[in-house]
Parts: structure tokens; sequence; C-alpha cells
């Protein structure tokens, strides 16, 4: 039997490219008689509260007049019979209900968007766009890596986000994550897909002028250059801080990136990730020839979304190239 040849695949920055929203429903400037069922557009009524804060926000949000807001909201409330929000001046807060169906709004928003998306996507014959989100440190050794399997020609357009913060899945901020942590968010799969070492570095100038410690017992004699107090419990930080012992904290840093490029500017001796210590342009210099400590990479997704072929064909995408390069994560192969 003859096989079809693998999904092609592009991707894009996020700076390069405008997500497609949605619109579901619309909202009319009357209403009439009071419905008996809730209707979508009532529920973006919610959404638009949450984010605006008040009534007269919501209608700005939503182009709408906000007298228009508050007859759409009574109508809800008429059909779901209870009280959703109660007005204190200009402020409002949410009832019992209210927040309830406020976290139905905000689950079934990315369902319609992904819906409305992949039937455009068919109609159009349209690329069939994927938004990844990735700690920046990985944007653009994952951006050589996709480029250098993928043909020019592709089904599937991937919009590669740089996140410090892990995106929320479960509200469409992305359709696929790589984390360096296990997920714990209810209504999350994820799958493990590589383990990522942790390299001790530092400038040529910097030993030269200091000297290479011949094992972590000698880091205490050097300046280090550490992370701050939020990420201690991630690996490579907290081997550096159970093996640093007194030395002198050059600087302070809450990333990997700039810590790699503190660490080549020759303000001390650092930890990070075995793909950045092989980074050319950086020029760093290896102190301990193998990793120190390992953090273990997911590829993560909701599952309201793992039955949509573009986010499965992503995914295997993504985790096939990371698997390839398994050896340059792990820090036991050089970046060519």
């Amino acid at each position: 039997m003859r096989r079809s040849p693998p999904p092609r695949i592009k991707f894009r920055s996020n700076c390069e490219t405008d997500l497609i929203r949605a619109r579901c429903g619309g909202l009319g400037s009357d209403v009439g008689a009071a419905v008996s069922e809730p209707e979508w557009s009532d529920f973006k009524i919610l959404l638009a509260l949450q984010r605006g804060g008040s009534v007269v926000a919501a209608g700005r949000a939503l182009g709408v007049d906000h007298s228009t807001v508050s007859r759409r909201l009574a109508a809800l409330e008429t059909a779901v019979g209870a009280a959703l929000i109660v007005r204190s001046g200009r402020e409002l807060s949410w009832t019992t209900a209210g927040r309830t169906l406020l976290a139905a709004a905000e689950s079934m928003k990315p369902l319609v968007e992904n819906a409305v998306r992949d039937v455009r996507s068919h109609k159009r014959g349209a690329e069939f766009a994927v938004r990844l989100s990735v700690p920046p440190a990985f944007t653009s050794v994952i951006a050589r890596f996709l480029l250098e399997d993928q043909a020019p020609q592709t089904d599937i357009s991937l919009e590669l986000c740089g996140e410090h913060r892990p995106v929320d899945l479960a509200k469409g901020e992305a359709d696929i994550a790589l984390r360096m942590f296990r997920p714990t968010e209810p209504g999350l799969v994820f799958r493990q897909v590589i383990e990522c070492g942790w390299i001790v570095c530092a400038s040529q100038k910097y030993l030269d002028a200091r000297g290479t410690p011949a094992s972590a017992a000698e880091l205490p004699e050097h300046d280090i250059v550490r992370y701050v107090d939020a990420l201690k419990h991630v690996a490579g930080p907290e081997w550096l801080d159970a093996n640093r012992g007194a030395a002198l904290v050059s600087v302070s840093v809450d990333n990997t990136e700039c810590a790699a490029h503190t660490i080549a500017s020759g303000a001390g001796i650092g930890v990070v990730p075995s793909f950045l210590a092989e980074n050319r342009s950086l020029a760093l210099v290896r102190v301990f020839p193998e990793p120190v400590a390992y953090s273990t990479g997911y590829i993560v997704y909701h599952e309201t979304v793992r039955d949509l072929w573009r986010v499965r064909t992503a995914a295997e995408v993504l985790r096939a190239m990371l698997e390839k390069n398994a050896a340059l994560f792990l820090g036991s192969a050089r970046l060519n």
C-alpha cells in the first residue's frame, strides 16, 4: 500500500500574524420577550462583563450601548431563573450562579472558536493554523529544526509564541504548549517528549582570568550567575544553589536567555539548558563535560481539542522533531 506523504508544516512567530478571532452570534440592539433557553450571545455578555468589570465597559468591548448589555443580562437571568451579578454603583460582583455560568462561558469560548476556525479553513482550502506556546529559550531552536525538516508548501501554519508564563489552554490562549514541568491542571492531555540537560558553563574570558573549577566542590571559589528564588525548584537552578556554597553571586537572573547572555559577558559561572550552551553566537564553554541536572518536557493540549486534526497533526510533528534531536536537548550532542 502506498503511504501518504507526511504533512508539511511551517511556522510564523506571534509578531508576524494576527490570530483568527471567531465571531459567534451577534448582539442585537433590542431584546423582545424573555427566552426560555439561554443563547450563546448571552454568554458573550458574561465574558465581556468579566473582562470589563462594568456594564459600560462590557458594552464598549462588544460595540453596543450599555443599555443593551443590561437588557441581555436581564434576559439571561430570566432564562436561568437566578441573579448573576450584584451591582454596586458602577462596579459589579458575581453571585454563585453567575460564577457557574461564567465558568461555562469561558469553557465554551475556545470550543466555538476552534470549531469555527476549522470549518472556515475547510471551506477556503486554507492552511490550518495551530498556536504553539513554548518557553522563549526554545523558539529559535524549534524554528530552526522545523525549517530544516519541512518543505515550503504547507498544510499547517504553526504560530510559534514564546511565553514565560504557562498559557491557559482551557481558555484557548494556545492550541498546544511545550512545558518543562508536569502539568497539573484538570482537563489537560500531555505526553513526555524530552529530557533537557543543564550545563555548567562560563565564558573563555572568565576562565582565563579565574581558572576552571575541577569539580563542583570548587564552585564556592568563583563568581556565580544564579537564578531568582522563584526558579529555585527548577532542576538546573536548584543544583547550582545546592553547590555554590559561599560563592559570590555576581548577578541574579529570572530566565535562561538572560542567564546565557550574562554568563557569556564574563560575569561568572552558571547553568543553562544544553541547547543554549551550544549556541555558537554566545561562545559558552562547558565547565564540566556532562549535564548536572535534567528537566522533563511535555507536549500539552486541552482535552477539548484532542480530536481536531490540525492539533493532532501538529503535536505529532512537534514530537517527532523533539525526539529526533533528543541528544541535543539531553546535552550529549553538539549543535552543528
